[in-house]
Order: C-alpha cells, then structure tokens, then sequence
C-alpha cells in the first residue's frame, strides 16, 4: 500500500521514494516510514508556523508523508519533525525555484504500546527519523528534473550559521556553477564568485576550495588560500566525475558551518521546463 501511494503521488519523479526503518525504544520494536515526491520547484524552507527561516527560501514544490507507530506526546513528535526537517528536506536545491505547497506530514499512531520515552529513547528516536527524513530528501535531489549529478556542498569556517548556509546556497544556485557539475568542469573560479556575491563574510585569500568521495575524509584541492594549487588538472575532473561527490568549502573566518545537497543543471531540465507554446497542455507551472 505505501508503495501504490508512493506512485499515486509522483508528478516529474521518474521513481517513487519511500522508505521504512525499525529502532528499539526500550524493549519495544518501534517502525518510521515515509514517502515523498518532488523532482522540480526545489528549494525547500519550511517551518511550523510557515515564516520564513533565517536565508532561507519559504516554499517549494515538495511533499513527504511520514507515519509511525511510537506512543509519542504530539508535542515532543512535533519538536522531533522539526530538526528533521532542519536538517534534510531544508537542505536541498535542485533549482532554487519556489512553490506553494511545501508540506511533511507526521502520523503516529502508538499501536507500539512502548513506555515513556526516556531520554535515551528519545535521542534514537531522533536519530531514526533524521535518517528516513535526509534519505527522503536525497531522493528528492537526485531525481530532479534532468538531473545527472548530486552534489554535497559543504561549507565550514564561516563568521555565522547564516553566513555559511547563504554560502552554501549562492554556490548550490549558481547557474554556472551548476553547468560546470554537469560538464565535469571543476572550475573554481565559478564557485569563487558565488561566493562573492553571497551575502555570507568572504575574505577571497582565505578560502580553500577541494573535492571528495561522498563522505570521505581524503580531499583534493583546487584552491588554498585563495590561490590555485599545483593538482593536475586531469586529477581535479576526475574528482568531480561521478555522479554524486562532495565540495569542500572553508572560508576560514570562523566555527559555522552548513551543508547542502545540490543538482546539476543540464539540457534536459531546460527541455522539460521550457514549454512548447503551440501544445498548452505542455506549459508548466
């Protein structure tokens, strides 16, 4: 049944996203699962009450639908959605484009029957939804529309969480940045200008720019100090081949630090975005 509605509720998603995990609270055997659907429109920023979070966007075209069976107070399962939602689905972009109709849901139903949470059960709680939460919005941003690469911009170093989100962003939106990621370019220069005209604290000749496997500790440097390095151009387009790798930022200005999962931006998103005027049934909104 989750998957059928998976399905039923895709619109440009080429697949259906869902996943289901178990966790322990106490001696009780607990379940989350979720689907979502969103392949355009991506930019997400939600919040409870729906105002605008700090340098974030407000809305996007995405929905997720989240269901459990811990006895949960809805309270402490709202606080719970919330850093979720903090930490995956407000940090991706496929297009930095908006909608109206942002939403994750949350549905618990206690069938469970596990005993109050402790804190420890609270924290694997949070940590199990977080997981289902980020792997749904993974999902989200490698089936974009066209979509070829994913790519996990992270920024450190920065003055401000602000300023290293807004960081983040302006690289994650940047037209030509975009391009370079679907070309296998890895142009520095085009990531250095984002970030220039980001509102974030850049100081040019501290920054240090370098690419990894996803989640891997070894870097590949482009840029230190502001200055390009000695690394082979060959080696540098090999870094950014795969279809999913990491871009290391540090401003070096500060402790703050974000991250962001971004798309590349290729032919076949501005073919199925474009329209054909003389076929209205093919106009986008």
């Amino acid at each position: 049944a989750a998957h059928n509605a998976a399905e039923a509720i895709m619109t440009s998603d080429t697949r259906p996203k869902e996943i289901a995990v178990e966790c322990k609270l106490g001696v009780q055997t607990v379940r989350i699962g979720g689907i979502a659907k969103g392949a355009g429109m991506i930019q997400p920023g939600m919040s409870p009450t729906g105002a605008r979070p700090a340098s974030l966007p407000l809305h996007a075209t995405m929905l997720a639908y989240l269901t459990t069976d811990a006895k949960i107070p809805a309270g402490t399962l709202r606080k719970c959605l919330r850093e979720a939602v903090a930490n995956s689905f407000n940090c991706i972009t496929v297009d930095g484009d908006m909608s109206t109709n942002d939403t994750v849901l949350i549905l618990a139903n206690g069938l469970a029957g596990n005993s109050k949470l402790s804190a420890k059960d609270l924290k694997t709680f949070q940590a199990a939804l977080n997981h289902v939460c980020l792997e749904l919005a993974k999902m989200i941003a490698r089936d974009g529309e066209g979509v070829t690469r994913l790519v996990t911009v992270r920024v450190k170093g920065a003055k401000t969480q602000k300023d290293a989100d807004a960081a983040a962003r302006a690289v994650g939106n940047s037209a030509l940045v975009k391009t370079s990621w679907n070309g296998g370019d890895p142009n520095w220069g085009r990531i250095i200008d984002a970030l220039g005209y980001s509102p974030a604290k850049v100081v040019e000749e501290k920054v240090d720019i370098a690419y990894s496997a996803p989640a891997a500790k070894k870097l590949t440097y482009s840029l230190k100090k502001g200055r390009p390095t000695r690394t082979s151009f060959d080696t540098l387009c090999a870094a950014v081949a795969p279809a999913e790798f990491d871009l290391h930022i540090n401003l070096n200005l500060g402790n703050d630090q974000a991250t962001l999962y971004a798309a590349d931006l290729t032919e076949e998103y501005v073919d199925f975005n474009k329209g054909d005027i003389s076929d209205p049934a093919s106009l986008g909104g």
